[in-house]
């Protein structure tokens, strides 16, 4: 037959234990949950950083297309001067065709210059999108996995607890119902 003192502690441990499984599940779901929070941060984090990068190249690509619309009116008022002081002149042949050339040459190597510093601003723009997202990508990756206890051995635990505070408070019955000597 079962002792009160034995049922009393072996019911006591089994509550413990429960408790002890429940708190121990809780903490693994709030690290879970901080694991999963921090990693939305990043993400987070990498698309504000991603469009300000956006915006940046945005604003290169208004500034050089800006430059473009100057160097193309600079250019016309020069080709139509060069054209008027040729017809004034009076002038004509493979010099004043020179003249011409020249003049068209500096115009496309200024409009060279502002796209070939567009496209180098641009690549690298995009390289650090890129960086931005490999980053988190490897931090997200990179992150310790919550380690979890299984069912298995949280049910083992309850059980042994469970029945070592049985076999304590029957040890415990016996040595008070012992006779005295």
């Amino acid at each position: 037959m079962c002792e009160p003192v034995s049922i009393t502690m072996a019911a006591v441990a089994l509550v413990g234990g429960l408790s002890s499984a429940h708190d121990q599940a809780k903490a693994e779901g709030q690290a879970e949950d901080a694991k999963r929070k921090s990693q939305i941060e990043m993400v987070r984090q990498m698309n504000m950083a991603n469009a300000d990068l956006t915006l940046e190249n945005r604003d290169k690509w208004e500034q050089a297309n800006q430059e473009l619309t100057e160097i193309n009116l600079k250019s016309l008022k020069n080709r139509g001067m060069v054209t008027a002081a040729i017809g004034e002149s009076g002038l004509s042949g493979n010099s004043m065709d020179r003249i011409q050339r020249v003049t068209q040459a500096e115009t496309e190597r200024e409009k060279d210059s502002v796209v070939t510093n567009y496209q180098r601003d641009y690549q690298a723009i995009f390289a650090n999108q890129v960086g931005n997202v490999e980053n988190t990508k490897s931090a997200i990756r990179g992150a310790a996995p919550v380690i979890k206890t299984s069912n298995l051995s949280k049910a083992l635990g309850v059980a042994s607890s469970t029945a070592g505070a049985a076999a304590s408070g029957y040890s415990l019955s016996q040595s008070l119902n012992a006779p005295k000597k």
